[in-house]
Order: C-alpha cells, then sequence, then structure tokens
C-alpha cells in the first residue's frame, strides 16, 4: 500500500504477497478498510522506530533523525513518501474513520517528538517559553512537506531544505 497506493492495492495483492487465502483474510479483517487501519498502525509503528532510534532528546539525535529520513527516502527513489502520510493522504477524504485512526497516529507521533523537546528544556537546552507540542506539529508538517516535494521532483534538496527549515525553527529556541 506505501508502495502502490491503497486505491491500487487489492485485497488479493496482498494475499498474493503473504500467501495467504480469503479465509484467513477475513478471519482478521471484515472490510478492506479495516486491513487499511492496520496498515495506517504499523506504519505509525515503523515511524516510532525510526525516531526512536535517536536520542530526540538531543540536538544531535534531532539532526541524526532529520538525516535518517532524508537517507531512507533517498534510497527508496524517493518514491513513496512518508510512510504514514502517504497512506493517509490517500484515505483522509475517502473513509471518516479512518481519518480519524489518522488523526490519532499523527498525534502519537507528535507527542513523542513533543517528550523530546520537553527532554530538552528539562536539561536546560530549549527555553522554557517554547511550545514543545506546537513545535512537534511544526516539524512534523515540514517534514510531510519535504517528502512530497522530493517525491515530486525525485530529488533530495526539497526535503533536505524543509528539514533545515525545521532544525533553524527548533534551534531558535535553544538556550
Amino acid at each position: 500500500m506505501h508502495r502502490r497506493g491503497v486505491a491500487a492495492t487489492a485485497v488479493d495483492d496482498v494475499l498474493g504477497a503473504a500467501g495467504a487465502g480469503k479465509s484467513q483474510f477475513y478471519h482478521y479483517f471484515a472490510t478492506k478498510a479495516d486491513l487499511v487501519e492496520a496498515v495506517l498502525w504499523h506504519q505509525l509503528d515503523a515511524v516510532l522506530d525510526h525516531q526512536r532510534a535517536f536520542d530526540i532528546g538531543s540536538w544531535e539525535g534531532i539532526r541524526g533523525w532529520f538525516d535518517g529520513m532524508l537517507a531512507g527516502h533517498e534510497q527508496r527513489g524517493f518514491r513513496g513518501g512518508c510512510p504514514l502520510g502517504a497512506i493517509v493522504a490517500e484515505v483522509t477524504d475517502q473513509d471518516e474513520h479512518l481519518r480519524q485512526v489518522a488523526a490519532v497516529a499523527f498525534a502519537r507521533w507528535q507527542r513523542e517528538f513533543a517528550q523530546g523537546l520537553e527532554a530538552l528544556q528539562r536539561r536546560g537546552d530549549l527555553r522554557a517559553d517554547a511550545h514543545a507540542d506546537a513545535l512537534a506539529q511544526e516539524t512534523i508538517a515540514a517534514i510531510q512537506g519535504g517528502y512530497l516535494l522530493s517525491s515530486a521532483r525525485r530529488e533530495a534538496a526539497p526535503m533536505r531544505h524543509a528539514l533545515d527549515a525545521a532544525s533553524a525553527r527548533l534551534q531558535s529556541f535553544a538556550t
């Protein structure tokens, strides 16, 4: 679904890739929308696992996380965009339940990043007046835009610029 899109991925495609039958599919998922929801949670877990590989409670860790995202996107040939955002963009106007799931998924991602920023505040490396949740939301918005533009252009520069802008915004609150 990340590579081909939700609409272009039929249940039979999933079953073929998994080597499973329809009875197995319907044992776990009542509808394709149920499968898409599971894929959204899986993609969120992948995004968070990547983020957790870095100490996002440090400036070096945040830079490493940004560099890792860009490197991963480049390795995929700038195809597919954000593992979570690409699927979210496709389903939010199609299904209200999936839109709500997407909103919760992005809120979880935002909260985890905000916790890293709060760790910077506790150490005195981020000003006390910095609003961690708002900065996390701004950063994720920049990441999404960077993925989208780099995917469209099939080059690193737009994502690099978006990440550099997010980094500069975050650093503007450094002590």
